[in-house]
């Protein structure tokens, strides 16, 4: 495979730039693909048009500083900004605090590292020439910033054609994996499928663990989406809606708990909890209105890169990848009036936001549930965050507790479970970009599933609180901005910034070839 790709790159590098093989070029790199297809890179490059108006990062924790507690003890808890076009995909990474700031000791060794090497999955085409080079378990098995100096391609053409040439192709062997579990072999698909599969090697969920070298993994290992598959049997589910013969998020939390597998252990009340990634390939493709045998056939590229022609009247795809409803094919148009559209999605929305940002919604109740978990601890004499312990001591501390057998154990085994749940739950609705937009029934339905869960939690926590520490009384408004939550969930956003800075100056900026935006 390495040879053949090899072979390829030389064969195309005077068909793109005129170059002789001695200058081989470089095709992990679109602009190398300007002069093959010139409408294709011109549109790829507006990519970077897709931003907050202010051209600024939107900083999510500050709008919204609930998520620093439901994330507390976990990398987002750090920072978290708005999506922003493909462009910017490597120069969000670098800097986000959430990678932490590796930096290489007086001893040799590297300090301030926070990721595994596979955060840089979705980021860039270079990790597919990287496994090429290096293998991908020895890839994924390392660290984040060890493979910083050998990144420098935003996302661009590799990840989705062959070297060179317009056919597309599923580059991610985890993404392959994943695809043929199920039975959704890239060969045996449509082209739309296809298509939709080049865009779920990153819009998925997935996670990786100790196992495997820390290969990136998707859930989808034990049912096959559409087909009846029995694992609800595996989690004696005895409800007829067919939760567990699709994508649904009950199916992949029966997974994970099954595994008793975790992202992470919540720092402030000590939850096994679970970081949804962005399931949006899941989304579109179960449980949605859409899936029906009279509807059209579409997918990703069908609303996000629309065909367009050129000035020649050639046509091609739209490389920017967001939405204009405008520019959609004409055969949606049909049925569907592009005007209509704002205020469709502004109405789903707005709903969306109820369910969550009411008083009674998930995220302040998911903030008040962990804050009442971690009372009860402390009643107990189960020191954390708020007895001045770091993030790792307040871990241990309650994983030690969980595990001692005790009446408390039980108990708080039995809330923090609920929590865990509600929590996902919440998570597969919010952490789907543009789930409003794709299943917005999928939407409410999990957040109307979470809050319910919620509506459990908070009373089993009231009733430990009124056994344990009946003096306690929950006050909201100390969580209410990011300033007030980061320092409870053991942050100093200021120390950490400047050590990122440091870390960009002494690393990034002199090592690595990465050109940020």
């Amino acid at each position: 495979m390495k040879v053949k790709k090899l072979a390829i790159a030389v064969m195309l590098s005077t068909m793109f730039t005129g170059y002789s093989v001695a200058n081989e070029v470089d095709l992990y790199k679109s602009e190398n693909w300007k002069k093959q297809f010139p409408e294709q890179y011109t549109t790829w490059a507006e990519t970077e048009q897709t931003t907050p108006e202010s051209g600024k990062l939107e900083d999510l924790l500050a709008s919204n500083p609930n998520l620093v507690s439901a994330w507390a003890g976990y990398g987002f808890a750090k920072d978290y900004n708005r999506a922003r076009g493909h462009q910017f995909a490597l120069t969000d990474i670098t800097k986000t605090l959430r990678v932490g700031h590796p930096l290489v000791g007086h001893d040799g060794e590297v300090v301030g590292e926070a990721m595994a090497a596979n955060c840089w999955s979705c980021k860039s085409p270079d990790i597919v020439r990287m496994y090429d080079k290096v293998g991908e378990a020895n890839f994924s098995k390392n660290t984040w910033s060890t493979w910083g100096h050998e990144i420098s391609n935003a996302i661009g053409c590799a990840d989705c054609h062959e070297l060179g040439t317009e056919d597309i192709r599923v580059s991610r062997p985890y993404a392959d994996r994943a695809m043929k579990t199920i039975g959704k072999d890239f060969a045996d698909q449509t082209h739309t499928m296809q298509a939709s599969q080049t865009c779920a090697q990153c819009h998925v969920e997935y996670y990786f663990d100790g196992s495997d070298s820390k290969k990136v993994r998707y859930p989808w290992d034990h049912w096959v989406p559409g087909v009846k598959t029995d694992y609800k049997d595996v989690v004696n589910y005895t409800g007829t809606d067919g939760l567990y013969e699709g994508f649904a998020a009950e199916a992949q939390l029966a997974y994970y708990d099954q595994r008793n597998f975790k992202d992470w252990t919540n720092a402030i009340s000590g939850a096994p909890s679970l970081k949804a990634q962005h399931p949006e390939f899941e989304n579109m493709s179960d449980r949605t209105e859409h899936a029906m045998d009279n509807h059209l056939e579409f997918g990703c590229t069908t609303c996000h890169m629309p065909k367009t022609t050129n000035d020649k009247g050639v046509e091609y795809s739209n490389h920017k990848v967001t939405f204009e409803a405008e520019k959609l094919p004409e055969s949606c148009l049909s049925c569907h009036d592009g005007a209509d559209f704002k205020e469709i999605f502004d109405e789903r929305k707005a709903e969306i936001k109820t369910l969550r940002f009411a008083a009674n919604g998930t995220d302040p109740r998911l903030t008040e549930a962990h804050f009442k978990a971690q009372a009860i601890w402390s009643a107990n004499g189960i020191k954390g965050l708020e007895a001045g312990k770091s993030i790792g001591e307040a871990k241990g501390s309650y994983e030690a507790a969980l595990k001692a057998g005790t009446q408390l154990a039980a108990e708080m085994d039995s809330l923090l479970s609920k929590i865990r749940h509600a929590q996902w739950f919440w998570d597969s609705a919010t952490a789907s970009h543009g789930i409003h937009a794709h299943n917005p029934e999928e939407a409410v339905r999990l957040l109307e599933k979470s809050n319910a869960i919620l509506d459990e939690a908070i009373a089993e926590a009231d009733a430990l609180l009124t056994k344990y520490a009946p003096s306690y009384v929950y006050d909201g408004s100390k969580y209410d901005t990011k300033a007030k939550v980061q320092p409870l969930a053991g942050l100093n956003f200021e120390a950490m910034k400047t050590s990122k800075e440091l870390f960009i100056e002494q690393r990034v900026e002199k090592e690595w070839p990465v050109d940020l935006k």
